[in-house]
This record gives structure tokens, sequence and C-alpha cells, in this order.
């Protein structure tokens, strides 16, 4: 099975899906970014792996910005798209283009908690559980078909950085092995 991975920022998801290559039935084809400051671009030249890179600040039409993104999936024709910390919305034409093939991974037990700052609402709102959603992607923010959550509990000293590392852990462990079991 080929993939694409999407990211925005450090990478870390990126890099367990790469490595998860030498695990799992799946192959990193190449990658995709919106951030030409990356860290994850490290990942992908360390280990080889075809970049796009197109800056969205240097589009302000939104519909040409997915347009460069559709040509690119075009191009590669990957079995699935995977969002790994990448940070933008992907509009209504590349979702229906690629619709089924794209998977996302999202630090809350969803429904609880779409869109941003979710460590922080959730220590906020006094949750004892927090945790990691792996869903299909639709036109709907973070809404689409769950196909895993995994949570833990918010211990009484967690901030929102603890917390984030915490479910960081988790989504490295488990975002590979259910790439893995994706079907085609």
């Amino acid at each position: 099975m080929k993939i694409i991975v999407f990211f925005s920022g450090s990478g870390t998801n990126l890099k367990s899906i790469i490595d998860g290559q030498t695990k799992y039935d799946y192959e990193v084809i190449a990658a995709f970014t919106n951030n030409p400051q990356a860290g994850g671009i490290e990942f992908c030249h360390q280990h080889k792996i075809k970049l796009k890179i197109i800056n969205h600040k240097n589009y302000q039409d939104r519909e040409i910005f997915d347009q460069k993104i559709h040509a690119f999936l075009e191009e590669m024709s990957p079995d699935f798209v995977i969002l790994a910390g990448f940070m933008r919305i992907l509009g209504d034409s590349i979702i229906s283009n690629w619709e089924g093939q794209i998977i996302n991974i999202h630090p809350s037990l969803l429904p609880k908690y779409p869109g941003l700052n979710t460590h922080k609402r959730a220590l906020d709102s006094g949750d004892k559980v927090h945790g990691t959603t792996i869903h299909y992607v639709t036109s709907e923010l973070d809404c689409g078909p769950i196909i895993r959550q995994e949570q833990i509990n918010i211990e009484p000293n967690d901030d929102e950085n603890t917390l984030m590392e915490r479910i960081k852990k988790i989504e490295n462990l488990i975002y590979p092995e259910e790439i893995s079991k994706l079907k085609i």
C-alpha cells in the first residue's frame, strides 16, 4: 500500500510513520507540507522521502492552493493520504476527489473537542480522561467515521505540555499500526 503523509510541524507522527515502514506493510512514497520551516522536513531528507512543499501563504486564493495539492496527489497516485499534524483544512474538492482515502489523527476523543487547543480544553473542562482519535476525513471538520480511539487518565499534575507529550507517545504507537490495517 502506497501512502503520502501530510504534515505542518515538528513531524513526530511523520517520523513514527516513516519508521513504521520497516515493521508494517505500507510504503511512504512521498510527503507534503504547507510549511517550508516544518521540522518534519529533516526526517524526509534523512530517509530520502520525496517531499513536496507548497507554502499556503503564497496563495491568496485557496482554490489554487488546493489545485496544486490535487495535482501532486494525481501525479503520485497514493492509495491513502495520511494527515499527521497537517494544520490546514483541506478544501471540499480535495476531500471529494479522495473520499475514503484521507485519514487523520486528532488529539481528542472525538466528537469531543474538534479543532484546535484540545489539551487545554480538556484540562479547562476538568475531564478525567483525554485521548486521540484516528478517523476518515470528511468535509465536516473532525467528524468523519472513527477508525480507532485510545485514552489516558488525566493526572493531577498534567498541564497542556505534559498532556500533549503523553498523547503524542500514544499517537506515535497506534498510527503506523492502524495505517497498516487500511484496505485499498
